[in-house]
């Protein structure tokens, strides 16, 4: 089974993040594809069929700006029979009701043009690099056992 994990990262926080979650779901021997938003095309959208995707909240409650040329060409399609998990990382100290909105946005545009998610959505607040192992970890854990669920 193919995962193709998809982020957008300014900071190198969701980067960060992304590198850990392709790194654990290696370990277990999944075949992961890990592109950034800016350079992926529509077609590995269209192709595939199970995916992460990850971003960071922009300004007040907008998608990270690397993540919105795809994100324009994903409003045309249909996400029947596709699958996804997603993460955002924020900072409610800047935008506590719109904390996370940035993935928030990515999921609500999958979840209308009937994609389905994988589990429950990770929300990391501030830097990521204490959380890697206590938080990150253990949604890669629960992404991967229910992946079962959607082949």
């Amino acid at each position: 089974m193919k995962i193709n994990l998809i982020y957008a990262s300014t900071s190198g926080n969701v980067e960060l993040v992304a590198e850990r979650i392709n790194s654990y779901l290696k370990l277990k021997n999944m075949q992961i594809s890990s592109s950034r938003a800016e350079q992926t095309t529509i077609a590995t959208i269209q192709k595939n069929t199970k995916f992460i995707f990850a971003t960071s909240t922009w300004e007040h409650g907008k998608l990270n700006p690397f993540f919105a040329h795809l994100f324009e060409q994903m409003k045309d399609l249909s996400f029947k029979g596709k699958s996804a998990g997603f993460v955002g990382l924020g900072d409610t100290r800047y935008e506590p009701v719109l904390f996370c909105e940035g993935i928030q946005i990515v999921r609500d545009l999958w979840l209308q043009r009937g994609g389905e998610e994988i589990g429950s959505m990770l929300k990391i607040q501030g830097e990521p690099y204490s959380k890697l192992q206590n938080v990150v970890d253990p949604w890669v854990d629960m992404f991967y056992k229910n992946l079962k669920f959607y082949d």
